[in-house]
């Protein structure tokens, strides 16, 4: 008796440490959690592609760090804006991820809105955004099935390839974040995954304190293998083992140590002194004035001459594949033009082209529009227009690639949303884009 009587005080303990928890992290609405907390709360659970956007939410999304604000808001449909879909007007779907979606500015500010009203063909569309975060390529299709099953009148569909659908940068990679088909692939094959992650997604949209551990459990495995990588990379350096996590970084040997215990003692122990330029022909022409474009690449940026052929990069997944070939089946079933569309959102590859070279990162994009252009699909692509992300404003303001661009984060700004959707209307002028 004593025993349970303990028991039920524990439990009752137990409880009233969560709810004031709960009533403590309401309360203080912490900037950098109610950021995650109003997120979660525009998302909703679909049985077919997991997460969809919750239908008639609407809410003023502040990022914890500043980097950007604005109104969110949901349609009835389930899709990102206030505007709800209009019964015989001809449509244009964009389709894709957080980019599409609109992280980074507000409703009337996303490049699929700016699209509203576009001139296609002779006909005036009105742009419906189908965008959701976190999608690969099998969730941008189920999505698509989806949302056209409900509307009428599809004409085309901008399908917004993302490079970490089925490709991920090597620092990433490291940190053991995964592409998002890869971890399509993984789900598919766990039978219980879909009802393990409704339960989570439905209890860490309820709970304050169940969506803050679950947070800080992601970071900490984020942290993990961050530190992990630090601390391999250092042991390597120093000669005591060679790190298999740098295998593949270019200019490193497998399996042989990048450096030896005297290199690493005295480059981590001793600074040489920098002297003063005291040069006394110091010329000012050193100083630009006015836009210099294109601009020069970053001294981190490292560039090649030249792509490489097509046929030299792996084919991609066959999952990718997979749901490519459905996107292509459905808009021949459906009737409207599918128009794959690559936006140059790496700044990398933007600085290596506008200089005349090329970025790794964009290997990517060539073996998603192979995939296509095999099959007859035109594919958009945009490298050509980045030239114009240098340049004056009408009030005279000196602009650049990375004005276009939150830092750290890689959505567009405002400029960068203004940018797309200028670029992509001046590209579905044309005719025979695709299916």
């Amino acid at each position: 008796m004593d025993f349970a009587k303990k028991s039920f005080f524990g439990f009752l303990f137990l409880i009233l440490i969560f709810l004031g928890t709960e009533a403590g992290l309401f309360l203080l609405r912490s900037p950098s959690l109610q950021y995650y907390r109003d997120l979660k709360l525009i998302h909703s659970f679909h049985p077919e592609y997991y997460v969809a956007l919750e239908p008639g939410e609407s809410k003023y999304v502040r990022h914890f760090a500043g980097k950007w604000e604005g109104q969110f808001s949901i349609n009835s449909l389930g899709l990102r804006g206030a505007e709800e879909p209009i019964p015989g007007k001809p449509k244009l779907l964009c389709l894709g991820d957080s980019l599409v979606m609109g992280f980074g500015v507000g409703d009337s500010d996303t490049f699929c809105q700016l699209l509203n009203g576009i001139e296609i063909n002779g006909g005036s569309r009105q742009a419906l955004n189908l965008g959701v975060d976190a999608y690969g390529s099998r969730g941008s299709y189920y999505r698509l099935k989806d949302i056209s099953s409900k509307l009428d009148n599809v004409k085309e569909v901008l399908f917004f390839i993302s490079p970490n659908d089925f490709d991920m940068p090597e620092a990433l990679a490291k940190k053991g974040i995964l592409p998002d088909d890869q971890t399509d692939a993984l789900r598919e094959k766990d039978p219980n995954y879909a009802r393990n992650f409704k339960f989570q997604f439905i209890l860490t949209k309820i709970s304050y304190t169940l969506q803050a551990l679950k947070l800080a459990y992601e970071q900490t495995q984020v942290n993990y293998a961050i530190t992990k990588l630090t601390v391999c990379k250092e042991l390597d350096s120093a000669g005591f083992y060679r790190c298999a996590l740098l295998d593949g970084e270019g200019s490193l040997e497998p399996g042989k140590v990048s450096g030896n215990l005297s290199t690493y003692m005295k480059s981590s122990f001793f600074r040489e002194v920098k002297k003063p330029n005291c040069d006394s022909d110091l010329s000012p022409s050193s100083a630009v004035f006015g836009a210099m474009c294109p601009e020069p690449v970053p001294s981190h940026v490292t560039c090649v001459d030249s792509p490489p052929s097509s046929d030299s990069l792996p084919v991609l997944p066959e999952l990718t594949q997979e749901y490519y070939q459905k996107m292509i089946d459905l808009a021949k079933e459906k009737g409207f033009k599918l128009i794959p569309v690559i936006l140059p959102i790496q700044i990398e590859e933007i600085f290596c082209y506008n200089n005349g070279k090329y970025h790794p990162l964009e290997n990517y994009a060539t073996r998603a529009s192979a995939f296509f252009e095999k099959r007859g699909v035109k594919v958009l692509r945009f490298k050509k227009e980045t030239s114009s992300m240098c340049g004056f404003d009408p009030n005279g303001k000196k602009y650049g690639i990375l004005d276009h661009y939150i830092p750290e984060d890689g959505h567009f700004t405002k400029r960068g949303n203004v940018w797309a959707a200028e670029s992509l209307r001046a590209k579905l002028k044309e005719s025979d884009l695709a299916l």
